[in-house]
């Protein structure tokens, strides 16, 4: 009971996490859209690739299941680049 608990928060954790990361993420790219900065834009893309990329190592050292992992990385990403490709053209 206590360890699914624990698994639980901690998969809640992750998720409150991946969020706050990608809103981060979304208004730096849409000061720098409004600033007209193309390098600080993509910087801000690889900044996000190297967080994502140890928050699954951390992940991963937390007992994770890889699948969950995929799952999330996936849909951070993916919504990353759709709301990207929304302030280009809007």
């Amino acid at each position: 009971m206590v360890l699914k608990e624990n698994k639980q928060a901690l998969y809640f954790n992750m998720i409150l996490g991946t969020i706050g990361n990608i809103l981060i993420a979304l208004v730096t790219m849409r000061y720098l859209v409004k600033e007209y900065d193309v390098i600080g834009y993509a910087i801000t893309l690889f900044g996000f690739v190297l967080t994502t990329s140890y928050i699954s190592y951390l992940e991963k050292k937390a007992g994770i299941s890889k699948k969950f992992t995929w799952i999330r990385t996936i849909i951070a990403t993916l919504s990353l680049l759709i709301s990207a490709l929304y302030f280009f053209y809007y």
